[in-house]
């Protein structure tokens, strides 16, 4: 991997608990990295991957932002947001910001997502008569930025949060990494929804236009602090303006722009929620460009003002 060593800062000073279980899983050595499940987190504002071809990962960030290159693809990844990336799969990750960007990436034993996956694609009785049969073919995800909502990036967060407290024993880290590798097949599987309700005769035409929404999407998802237009999204996807509105109104039921604006309240509503940045820092950093219109944008959204929810973290909101 990298010859830096990531800091354990963001885990804080671990009771004695979390000390046991995480000497078992937490920054290994990157040669260990698909002979067991491991979790990877640190603070840095300077961190760099060059090519690394890891086992299936999860990388999410806590706070801040991080970016990683694969096949000449960027992703930047937010706090709602995560990336999966694909078994042997080189890629490059950077961290460059003025504050640390705090990382939690989960990287996979090689198979075990799949083991994850037959148990609950396979029937009981199957799974009796063969408890340990090995996965015939491995999963290979769609590489994409996928967005709250997401049962993925909850599962994540209460890791994260099991871990700062302290109340992580080795089984319970068992049944968390057993719990994110079911769910990721999941919710990456549910992406064959959304596939199919593109526009397109054809399959290959459908899965091909899919793809290219994708990467419209993941252009928007990378861009949050940054103003964008239609006609940039679409050349990232490869498609007219015209056909990529359509596209992706088809796929998930909102406009470019109506997801776009969403996705940046989701993360304005996680920055203010730590409470440690001003209302006029979180409008800018979420990629506003007036603090009275966000204001009234977060109010409709929420159903409360963003000063509340800095005040008051824990204010119920409308979702």
């Amino acid at each position: 991997m990298a010859t830096q060593q990531i800091s354990r800062t963001p885990l804080g000073s671990p009771r004695t608990a979390t000390s046991r279980a995480s000497a078992s899983f937490l920054n290994l050595p990157s040669n260990e990295l698909g002979r067991q499940n491991a979790i990877y987190s640190g603070a840095n504002r300077r961190y760099f991957v060059p090519d690394f071809p890891g086992p299936i990962s999860i990388k999410t960030v806590i706070s801040g932002s991080a970016a990683w290159e694969i096949a000449g693809r960027r992703f930047v990844v937010h706090e709602n947001s995560y990336l999966v990336l694909n078994d042997h799969q080189p890629y490059s990750m950077t961290i460059d910001s003025a504050s640390p960007a705090t990382t939690f990436v989960v990287f996979f034993e090689r198979g075990f997502v799949e083991e994850a996956h037959r148990a609950k694609a396979t029937s009981t009785a199957a799974l009796l008569d063969a408890p340990a049969d090995a996965p015939s073919a491995p999963f290979v995800f769609r590489e994409r930025l996928t967005p709250q909502p997401s049962r993925v990036l909850d599962a994540t967060r209460a890791f994260h949060r099991a871990l700062v407290s302290g109340q992580v024993s080795r089984m319970a880290a068992e049944e968390a990494f057993l719990n994110l590798a079911a769910t990721l097949a999941h919710e990456q599987l549910a992406a064959n929804a959304a596939a199919s309700r593109v526009p397109a005769l054809r399959a290959a035409t459908r899965e091909e236009l899919f793809r290219r929404v994708l990467r419209g999407r993941d252009f928007l998802l990378s861009s949050l602090a940054e103003p964008v237009s239609l006609t940039e999204a679409a050349r990232a996807a490869c498609l007219s303006r015209f056909h990529f509105l359509r596209a992706f109104r088809h796929a998930f039921g909102q406009t470019p722009h109506q997801f776009l604006t969403t996705q940046r309240l989701e993360r304005a509503r996680q920055l203010l929620s730590r409470g440690d940045r001003s209302v006029t820092d979180v409008c800018l950093e979420s990629g506003f460009q007036s603090l009275g219109s966000f204001s009234a944008l977060f109010r409709r959204h929420f159903g409360v003002s963003p000063r509340q929810v800095q005040t008051s973290p824990h204010t119920k909101l409308r979702t």
